[in-house]
């Protein structure tokens, strides 16, 4: 990799400087997909092989408890690695880290372990923390500021095409590979651990391509400046702090943290449901259940955030939000009520994510453009730590539900009359605001 100072304003972009780009984008939607596909197939083999255990009825709760907690302990020692070295290093170890953990995976597998599994998983979620502030960092110094908000754009698209597809993949083609082995063997766990085996050896070597499209990746400066010391390892616990003292941050914050917890719940569900529409798991159809629905409800919210920006393209419109918030609460409350992956059903679920987008995107911008500029690093960092602790809320809130014994239809319909009440907050919030400026 050869050395690379930032760009200029108004200076055309060399045609190696879009090869780096190219690159990084396709190295982080990779990862993405990397880490969603991993995911499905470690929860279709969990559920499969280890049916009726604590570990299978409970292994999405599990996954999605495993996922905020990399940020919250890692997180700042990320952003400090990322600012102290050369973002391009910093990628180029972290993909090669991936590399590494497929073959600890591959060792899970290999002698029949779903605890080494879950460890791998974990150790997946580690790397994407340490690896993201790197990649959303290194734009700016391929690119220049001009051009960063088309490249954050394309790096925003392909990483939800990323993630979708991982998680697509894998539920077809678990579930595809389960049934052939299946049909020539006999139904036994053993085919799962057989498929699983064979499918994440294809994608540990599938995850050599982003080491190789480093050698593309420009090399960014270090900073030597940047010295490490112990605060930094809480410091986003101090910009949580600093959030919570300006009323108008707090409140949007707040806001965009219940969506997450309401996005977190309800991608919850979808484990739930899809366990109780197969409930044979040696015949698997979890995973790709799963899958289906998570890609539906992830076109919706595309779909949804497209709409909202041009809707917005002369300005934010905070009141969209609102119209979210209500959309979100009726599509929670026919998935609810409909059979599940009946047409309709599915028309509910795209419309909750359709209706996300409404809510999601004009809280996001509010809260950007409210943030000083001297305050705009920790202020994302504060927001990004309050929507892991309500992801944690919402496995907690999912799994004493489970516990309660209340079916996933019955926990869907708990969310609705907590979202009307938050969009009705919302509004009167609004309301206040505009009396308050005229």
């Amino acid at each position: 990799m050869s050395d690379q100072s930032e760009p200029l304003p108004d200076a055309p972009i060399p045609a190696r400087s879009w090869l780096s780009l190219g690159s990084v984008l396709v190295v982080q939607a990779h990862n993405a997909f990397n880490d969603n596909f991993v995911k499905i197939i470690l929860i279709g083999l969990t559920v499969t092989v280890a049916a009726g255990t604590t570990t299978a009825k409970y292994i999405e709760d599990i996954l999605a408890a495993m996922i905020p907690l990399p940020f919250i302990l890692l997180a700042p020692l990320a952003g400090w690695l990322s600012d102290r070295y050369a973002k391009s290093r910093v990628i180029s170890l972290a993909l090669i880290a991936k590399v590494a953990i497929f073959g600890l995976f591959l060792a899970a597998l290999a002698l029949r372990s779903v605890p080494l599994a879950l460890v791998a998983d974990f150790l997946f979620l580690v790397q994407s923390t340490l690896f993201s502030p790197a990649k959303l960092g290194i734009l700016k110094e391929i690119v220049g500021s001009k051009r960063l908000g088309a490249a954050n754009g394309l790096m925003q698209m392909l990483t939800m095409v990323g993630i979708l597809g991982g998680m697509a993949l894998a539920g077809w083609w678990f579930d595809a590979e389960l049934a052939d082995r299946n049909a020539a063997s006999g139904v036994s766990p053993e085919n799962a651990w057989g498929a699983a085996f064979h499918i994440l050896a294809l994608g540990a070597a599938a995850s050599l391509v982003p080491v190789v499209l480093c050698l593309f990746i420009l090399r960014t400066p270090d900073h030597p400046g940047k010295r490490f010391h112990a605060s930094v390892l809480v410091s986003h616990f101090l910009d949580l702090k600093y959030l919570f003292q300006q009323a108008v941050l707090r409140r949007t914050g707040l806001y965009i943290a219940f969506y997450w917890f309401v996005a977190n719940f309800v991608g919850l569900t979808f484990f739930g449901f899809a366990k109780e529409l197969h409930p044979d798991s040696a015949e698997g159809g979890v995973a790709k259940s799963a899958a289906l629905m998570f890609m539906i409800i992830g076109g919706g919210l595309i779909l949804g955030s497209l709409l909202v920006s041009f809707l917005s393209r002369k300005g934010n419109r905070l009141p969209l939000s609102v119209f979210g918030g209500i959309g979100m609460a009726g599509g929670l409350a026919l998935i609810g009520t409909l059979t599940p992956e009946s047409t309709a059903w599915f028309a509910a679920v795209a419309g909750i994510g359709f209706a996300s987008g409404f809510f999601l995107v004009p809280l996001s911008a509010h809260l950007q453009d409210r943030i000083d500029a001297a305050h705009r690093g920790r202020v994302l960092a504060a927001q990004n730590l309050l929507i892991s602790l309500s992801g944690i809320v919402a496995i907690l809130a999912s799994t004493t539900m489970k516990f309660g014994g209340l079916a996933v239809s019955t926990q869907t319909l708990v969310l609705v009359p907590l979202t009307v009440i938050v969009s009705f907050a919302l509004h009167r919030m609004l309301k206040t605001s505009a009396l308050q400026a005229a």
